[in-house]
């Protein structure tokens, strides 16, 4: 419909900055929104309270997932389509009066907080609350769409689109029942991850401790307690996530539905590393160090086994003719092309510096000793590419440097304090020796300040903003925009950091400068700064936590 693809739009035609602003502080007010509610109210209170018209409001969280889950299916039902939609919804949003829906969401949401706040805390418990919450729950986003383009506009998307938004209606309901099917599956996991744990721990020691009513098992000097989340399910959800991303990105390069294999080949090869790594974390505990075992090795170990089991049905997609699409021969061509991008090279250190975060952080018990390791092997990755990143921009302007500013005032104003974490680093270096300790230090700062900004720059910013537009990447050129590439990749590098909230407004700080000149190295000065006056800000004021 002309509505929602118009024709006469040209593939090339900008997106008015004001459009874009107003539209970067709109859906920033929809994620405050999100945030100061789900830390606001907790919803676990309400399932300790008599049967009566807000116990069923403890599933709230639940419909918050199935909606959050419905927004980012439809996105990707109509990424390939995702460029006109946006350039429709330019053309619709051009001297629509945003102003009054924009209030009109604002007082949705008040309304809808007060509602909470009365029947979570507040003791209410009347039909008039309940329908008061609900109402504003339902108005609240569809203002806010309204506020982005008049309702004739979505009345188009609606109709143009509606597969899409069956589709992602059924994947926000799967999303939102999933936490009571693994539930049910909780009891029958544990159960078997326990017994295959059983057998082959009692191939490396004897005698063993079992106790299977209380699913306790070890040895004399060391046993764990098998509860629901060790069962694997956690392990199994994640490895569905990253194949249902995978299939998407490599689409063209996969076969189907002979790829769907690696589903259950992904599950049960997940399922077995989580027994190895709970077999493991028993040996560790009761061979080496019960510090090691509970400390770094506890919460590490199955991210790293999710990446070998990761990498490895990657690598099987790939080479396995099977799952792959056979590959035409193509013409020679007399020389390669002068601006193409090696995937390695802005991949690589990267990995090289997840992984390295990884076994290091295993390998220690509070305090990761070893922190200097991740320096020298995340250098030598980037050295090894050094002649690919010549090829960049790397000119510094007083820009960049003021977005690092602002990201690291962000980065304070989000974080919490953690004092187990501080005390962690803090007791660690008291340890060392003071050589040792300044060492230590020295690295932490070079790592923070040099080989991270550039390792996760050239992934995130280099290769993902290009791979989140095309499967050939090397063809879209550094600062090319995309609504998908853009929240996809800040996204990404939130959930990658932990503080997904604060992670993401970097990312999306970091993409801008990006934006600004289309130039990688605008991104990684930007992202120098911001390190650099954590580590000061760390080291004259010892608020250690924030290396944590």
């Amino acid at each position: 419909m002309g509505a929602v693809t118009p024709s006469n739009a040209p593939a090339h035609e900008p997106f008015p900055s004001g459009l874009l602003l107003r539209a970067g502080l709109l859906l920033l007010l929809l994620v405050s929104e999100l945030l100061g509610l789900t830390i606001r109210f907790d919803a676990e209170d309400l399932m300790r309270r008599p049967d009566g018209w807000t116990r069923w409001l403890a599933e709230s969280p639940m419909l918050l997932r199935g909606g959050l889950a419905f927004a980012a299916a439809f996105l990707l039902v109509v990424s390939p389509r995702l460029k006109a939609i946006a350039l429709s919804l330019t053309q619709a949003s051009m001297g629509h009066p945003w102003g009054p829906w924009l209030s009109l969401q604002l007082v949705a949401i008040g309304v809808f907080a007060l509602c909470t706040e009365r029947l979570f805390e507040g003791g209410a418990d009347s039909m008039s609350w309940v329908a008061g919450w609900v109402a504003a729950a339902v108005a609240a986003p569809m203002l806010w769409l309204l506020a982005l383009a008049p309702p004739r506009y979505w009345g188009a998307v609606a109709r143009q689109e509606r597969w899409g938004l069956v589709l992602a209606a059924l994947a926000g309901a799967a999303v939102a029942a999933s936490a009571r099917v693994t539930q049910a599956l909780w009891v029958p996991l544990t159960a078997a991850t326990f017994w295959l744990v059983e057998g082959l721990l009692g191939v490396l020691y004897s005698p063993i401790v079992s106790v299977p009513l209380k699913q306790t098992l070890g040895t004399p000097q060391f046993r764990v307690t098998i509860s629901p989340e060790c069962s694997g399910y956690e392990g199994i959800a994640l490895v569905l996530l990253f194949l249902a991303l995978y299939f998407w990105l490599f689409r063209r390069a996969l076969r189907f539905p002979h790829a769907l294999l690696l589903l259950p080949v992904g599950v049960l090869g997940m399922w077995l590393t989580n027994v190895l790594r709970i077999t493991l974390l028993i040996a560790v505990g009761t061979s080496v160090s019960k510090k090691v075992a509970l400390g770094g090795f506890h919460s590490q170990a199955g991210w790293l086994f999710f990446l070998s089991v990761s990498l490895g049905l990657m690598a099987a997609g790939h080479r396995i003719r099977l799952f792959a699409t056979p590959v035409l021969p193509q013409p020679k061509a007399s020389s390669p092309p002068a601006r193409a991008t090696d995937a390695a090279a802005l991949l690589v250190p990267a990995l090289v510096l997840l992984a390295s975060i990884i076994v290091t952080s295993a390998a220690s018990s509070g305090f990761d000793r070893w922190y200097p390791l991740r320096v020298v092997a995340t250098a030598a990755a980037l050295w090894h590419f050094r002649a690919t990143y010549r090829r960049f921009d790397w000119q510094w302007t007083w820009q960049s440097t003021a977005i690092g500013g602002a990201v690291f005032v962000l980065w304070l104003l989000l974080e919490t304090p953690s004092v187990a974490h501080g005390a962690g680093i803090e007791g660690g270096l008291a340890q060392l020796s003071r050589g040792a300790a300044g060492l230590w230090l020295a690295c932490r700062v070079l790592g923070s300040t040099i080989t991270v900004p550039l390792a996760e720059e050239l992934a995130f910013r280099g290769y993902l903003t290009r791979r989140l537009v095309s499967p050939a990447f090397e063809t879209v050129r550094l600062g090319h925009f995309t609504w998908l590439s853009f929240v996809g990749s800040s996204v990404a590098f939130g959930l990658l950091h932990g503080r997904w909230v604060a992670g993401t407004l970097a990312g999306m700080a970091y993409a801008a400068a990006l934006y600004r000149r289309g130039q990688i190295g605008e991104a990684v000065y930007a992202h120098l700064t911001t390190n650099a006056l954590i580590a000061a800000y760390v080291l004259c004021v010892g608020r250690w936590s924030l290396w944590s």
